[in-house]
């Protein structure tokens, strides 16, 4: 073990936030010389999240404009009051055109990002879709290994492909508003199957009624689908975060989901299950990027893309020869292998 990252988990175990600001810089970036010291640092985590792993991750989800910033915002600090350390990973959607992400949740936060019970790290999402950025499982683990217990990620919010938030999560919060046409989407599956709870946000004014309505196409909603968790049977409430309506609510809500999947004994199996989930993921990502860099793919994507005549050609046929080739690669490594 490296003594610099010896030193830094220690003084991350022991409370400098400023070294934990450290080590997720340390487990984001993509130098190789980096990712041999964060794999280090996450084994140590882990360790010791062996011995004892308090904590209870939640994906917080949602179509953008919904509230999930001011929702955490209010549920966090309730939570802190109530003797708990809050974590919050928020997922910034990624600019196809600049590649840039704005990364400004600390702002949408000011109330917890000045509190010393609680960590808030934005991560842009890149090109990976699922609702995750490619490190926040490793970030989640930084979090659980320094003492976070509630620990929230803040998805992305595109609405229907948040699959890999639910698998690598112990619980699926979806949030919704009133009068946002979302009810009527309720009994497709989709985003709502995925749910554990469910949040009516912005119950509060002139919305109430109109909140109320929500809630119970909600609720009809999830009768047609079976619980995706074991032992636990999807609930839903109304709240307001920015009048701090109903968030009392919504955190028995959470401490009562917490103390069922930590009792139910499941959380061991489900906790491999979500390691399971991210090992198959994150290694697919890669073989993906390493086979599109491949020289042979990389040039023949290149030639095909630059012909003049390409609007001439089949697009069909031009994509079956690439994965032809793609193909002929792997068969030629396995090949290698195998002699």
């Amino acid at each position: 073990m490296d003594k610099n990252i010896s030193q830094l988990f220690e003084k991350m175990v022991h409370g400098d936030r400023v070294a934990l600001g450290q080590a997720m810089t340390l487990v984001e970036s993509d130098r190789e010389n980096d990712r041999i010291s964060a794999i280090q640092l996450l084994e140590w985590c882990e360790t010791f999240l062996n011995k004892n792993d308090p904590s209870i991750r939640l994906a917080i989800s949602g179509a953008p404009g919904v509230g999930k910033s001011s929702l955490i915002e209010a549920i966090g600090l309730k939570a802190i009051d109530r003797g708990h350390k809050v974590g919050v990973i928020t997922i910034d959607p990624t600019s196809t055109f600049s590649r840039g992400s704005i990364l400004g949740d600390k702002s949408r936060m000011t109330g917890l990002s000045t509190n010393t019970s609680a960590f808030i790290r934005s991560s842009p999402a890149g090109s990976v879709l699922g609702g995750m950025g490619r490190r926040s499982h490793e970030l989640i683990t930084l979090l659980a290994a320094v003492g976070y217990d509630f620990i929230f990620v803040e998805t992305v919010g595109v609405g229907q492909s948040e699959h890999m938030a639910w698998q690598l999560t112990d619980g699926f919060v979806l949030v919704v508003q009133p009068g946002g046409g979302d009810e009527l989407q309720g009994i497709k599956r989709g985003i709502t199957e995925l749910a554990d709870m469910v949040i009516v946000n912005k119950a509060d004014g002139s919305m109430v009624d109109m909140a109320k309505l929500t809630k119970s196409h909600y609720a009809n909603a999830l009768h047609y689908f079976q619980s995706l968790r074991s032992g636990w049977e999807p609930k839903i409430v109304s709240c307001s975060a920015n009048e701090g309506i109903g968030i009392d609510e919504v955190l028995d809500m959470f401490r009562l989901y917490k103390k069922g999947i930590q009792e139910s004994g499941m959380l061991p199996a489900e906790r491999k299950k979500q390691k399971i989930a991210w090992l198959n993921w994150t290694l697919g990502i890669t073989a993906h990027e390493l086979l599109m860099k491949h020289p042979v793919v990389s040039q023949q994507l290149s030639e095909a893309t630059k012909n003049n005549e390409l609007l001439n050609l089949s697009v069909f046929k031009t994509a079956y020869d690439i994965e032809l080739q793609m193909k002929q690669l792997i068969t030629s490594t396995n090949q290698n292998i195998e002699s």
